[in-house]
């Protein structure tokens, strides 16, 4: 009798470098997993598509920046690609605390590096206690840990778990503490692949260019009571002033309101596809 071979178990792929958020949460959701990393988005979904890896976890919402507009525009990338059975998988919700590292705590700060998600959410707290200092955004925060490790006289905005990574000091570890914090990541992965029950679907769509058109597609929702989490629109290349639109909504396929509203969707709009139904993991403050 032939010997069936089992298929080898791919890594899995998060973005931005060693000690990210999007890392810190790849690491605590699969542990015993192999974890790579990919320097943008763009190279995260490249590389899934071309099976390089089983899944990869990248960020979709911040609660004070909102949605990464990168993410939103590879979803819907992935949506339009027709070859590939890629769908999200599950959501990670994940508590985030922002530090200020720098190598030397006792130097003056000329340049802070980060993300444009935690200057966003860190504005006030900058402005009180460091108005003046140039404010440089790079692709990561781990990126912008290394960055402060290299060059003198700067500091980065980005997670404690970066400071023993990138061999940096904690000068202020209350950035933006004011206002609670918190970002979304998705696992993005093969369609057929099980996950936990799911609760939230999330599909995109183009509306008709005339007025009202956005309101009978929300209209569809309410009608059978699946409530909206999510809405982002992206323009479309090449036709001014027309928008697609993404929306996340508590259901999954599963239920009757799912396919009633489904079908509705698919007469009041155009080129609407579900990018997938998925649970959503809160993951505890550390």
């Amino acid at each position: 009798m032939t010997k069936k071979v089992s298929a080898p178990v791919l890594p899995i792929a998060y973005f931005g470098e060693v000690g990210s958020f999007s890392h810190l949460a790849a690491r605590r959701r699969f542990p015993k997993a192999e974890l790579i990393s990919c320097r943008t988005e763009e190279e995260c979904f490249a590389a899934l598509v071309a099976e390089k890896f089983s899944e990869i976890i990248v960020p979709i919402e911040n609660a004070s920046a909102g949605m990464i507009l990168n993410t939103v525009d590879q979803l819907i990338l992935m949506a339009e690609n027709q070859n590939h059975a890629l769908a999200i998988r599950e959501a990670i919700a994940m508590p985030v605390q922002l530090a200020l590292l720098a190598r030397n705590p006792k130097a003056k700060i000329k340049t802070i590096y980060s993300h444009l998600a935690p200057f966003k959410h860190a504005k006030a707290w900058l402005k009180k206690h460091y108005a003046g200092v140039t404010l440089e955004t790079v692709v990561s925060t781990s990126e912008a840990a290394r960055l402060a490790y290299e060059q003198p006289g700067t500091a980065a905005i980005a997670g404690l778990h970066a400071a023993d990574l990138y061999k940096l000091k904690v000068v202020r570890d209350d950035v933006g503490s004011e206002v609670a914090n918190q970002t979304t990541f998705f696992v993005v992965g093969q369609e057929l692949k099980k996950s936990g029950k799911p609760t939230r679907t999330m599909l995109i769509f183009e509306a008709a260019h005339k007025p009202g058109s956005l309101f009978h597609v929300l209209q569809v929702l309410a009608k059978q009571n699946l409530n909206l989490t999510k809405i982002q629109s992206r323009p479309i290349p090449g036709k001014f002033s027309e928008y697609r639109f993404m929306i996340e909504f508590e259901g999954n396929p599963t239920q009757a309101a799912f396919q009633k509203a489904l079908k509705s969707l698919a007469r009041c709009t155009h080129r609407c596809a579900v990018l997938g139904s998925y649970p959503v993991i809160q993951l505890k403050r550390t």
